[in-house]
């Protein structure tokens, strides 16, 4: 995909001027939700941008001939040297905020000490942190800590390394919107503590994205850390009122300190319940609330001078990414990387074959594969999944109590595909128009899940539409759920096959009335 289709040209009025077009600049994490808006940007300014990926699954999304793209883990040095050849600046953008508690900081704080020396000896003139907001002299959650301890590290070399600080990050797909929008539309009733009422600066990805470009641009700037915050400064129970009213949602905020838990029980708790209705991971929402017991607002403005245009208020952020959302421009999500443990999984395609249980049905439809395959591309989230809808609410709220995403993950956008997008609890592997969609299953089960559907065309007028479930057993168990949900697949993809079949016979009908209209 050409860069230039999802940028948002955030930066058209930065008052920078861009570096030498011989510039190359590297990107870490570039699969996540902050790099997915940069990326763009940096093309589009001219600089040849170097992206690093973890994994080559899935595969990149943009293309353009100053697009490079890398793949290196932060924990293996030497594939940071070949990551971090011939690069002039580089963006810091990686934390394992998905792993455990006990995991991310030791895995952090090894990433970035890796970094910073493979950088060093490449002769990288510049890098660039997000890290997030907050006093060394409170009392910080592990994660805003990690985060601290990450930059410090970053910094301790010869390299110049310019620390920008975040908040809450408000924009289309990110976790902390995606939050805020669940807990306020699902929810009459909404728990807090004291602990939560402390204060932070809210911050739009538009102004994030400004900021990271602008100091890369900015000349003879040392080692520093700037924070960067929106206009408003708000505590918890401002920041639910404002998103329920702009959302013309009645909300009551309740006080549960009575519950004889501690804190960092309540908040984990409470990161449990708001699992039931929000996409978002227990890990990444339990650090978010673990966030919220510190204030996390800047407490000077020293970048003001460095890069002075007016940032958003709070209401203009969450107005604009709803617009953005209803024009179907979310080009980047937080769910855009694969839980943890569904990182490293290998396509279909790797498996042997011997591996696999395979129930397979297939229908003929009276009309041409372009009919068909748009409708299919639509199930899964808001649209659900078009047969037994019950039985996939039901799995999706197993799945749910299990720890894993669910339903309520949803989709980027109630239209499009991608390679990579996620669909409720499902992952787009392979997309091919018009002849095959693969997903990958990222439901907690007892074994690997595929869900494939391909078209064969027969003639001009006829297609077979094959859908095969694809299954990968773990001893025993696996076996006997595959066996238990056997008569469950056979009902539900049955009525799937029938669905699409009704849908694109109406839809071929439409298509022929319209063209014999021209006629």
């Amino acid at each position: 995909m050409d860069p230039e289709k999802v940028n948002y040209h955030y930066c058209d009025d930065l008052p920078t001027t861009p570096l030498p077009e011989t510039t190359r600049v590297l990107v870490t994490g570039a699969n996540g939700y902050v790099a997915h808006r940069l990326i763009p940007e940096l093309v589009h300014r001219g600089y040849i941008v170097r992206c690093m990926f973890r994994r080559k699954n899935p595969p990149p999304i943009l293309n353009h001939s100053r697009i490079e793209n890398v793949y290196a883990d932060c924990l293996n040095k030497e594939e940071l040297r070949l990551a971090l050849k011939d690069v002039d600046a580089a963006y810091y953008l990686i934390h394992s905020m998905a792993s455990k508690k006990e995991e991310f900081v030791q895995k952090d704080k090894l990433a970035a000490t890796n970094f910073r020396e493979a950088a060093e000896e490449c002769g990288v003139k510049r890098i660039i942190y997000l890290g997030g907001l907050g006093e060394a002299t409170q009392k910080l959650s592990p994660h805003l800590q990690s985060r601290m301890e990450v930059g410090q590290i970053l910094s301790d070399g010869d390299i110049p390394v310019i620390r920008l600080r975040a908040a809450i990050i408000l924009g289309t797909g990110s976790a902390s919107y995606e939050l805020l929008k669940s807990l306020v539309m699902y929810n009459r009733w909404i728990p807090y503590i004291p602990e939560f009422d402390s204060k932070c600066q809210p911050i739009a990805i538009r102004d994030v994205i400004k900021y990271l470009v602008g100091v890369l641009e900015t000349e003879n700037l040392t080692t520093r850390v700037y924070p960067i915050g929106g206009k408003d400064v708000l505590s918890y129970t401002e920041l639910i009122r404002r998103f329920a009213r702009i959302l013309n949602k009645r909300v009551r905020l309740f006080d549960v300190s009575w519950i004889p838990l501690p804190v960092n029980a309540l908040c984990r708790l409470y990161a449990y319940w708001l699992h039931l209705f929000n996409a978002v991971p227990v890990n990444i929402t339990s650090l978010l609330l673990d966030s919220l017991k510190s204030d996390v607002i800047c407490t000077e403005c020293d970048v003001y001078r460095i890069l002075p245009f007016e940032p958003l208020d709070f209401e203009t952020a969450v107005k604009w990414a709803q617009e953005k959302e209803q024009q179907s421009r979310v080009f980047s999500h937080w769910s855009d990387v694969s839980p943890g443990r569904m990182a490293d999984l290998m396509p279909l395609c790797e498996y042997e074959s011997a591996e696999f249980m395979i129930d397979e049905h297939s229908i003929e439809i009276p009309t041409p594969p372009e009919i068909i395959f748009p409708i299919i591309c639509r199930i899964g989230g808001n649209h659900g999944w078009v047969h037994a809808n019950y039985l996939w609410k039901i799995r999706g709220a197993v799945d749910r109590l299990l720890g894993g995403v669910g339903l309520n993950r949803g989709r980027r956008d109630n239209n499009q595909l991608r390679v990579g997008d996620s669909i409720d609890f499902w992952r787009v592997e392979k997309l091919e128009p018009n002849q095959e969609l693969l997903l990958r299953a990222e439901m907690l089960s007892p074994g690997l899940s595929w869900l494939q559907l391909e078209l064969n065309p027969k003639d001009n007028k006829r297609t077979q539409l094959i859908l095969r479930a694809h299954f990968i057993p773990k001893p025993f168990w696996g076996n006997l759920y595959w066996a238990l949900m056997a008569k469950f697949h056979n009902y539900i993809f049955t009525g799937m096959l029938n669905y699409f079949r009704r849908e694109a016979v109406k839809a071929g009908w439409v298509s022929e009335s319209a063209e014999s209209a021209k006629v």
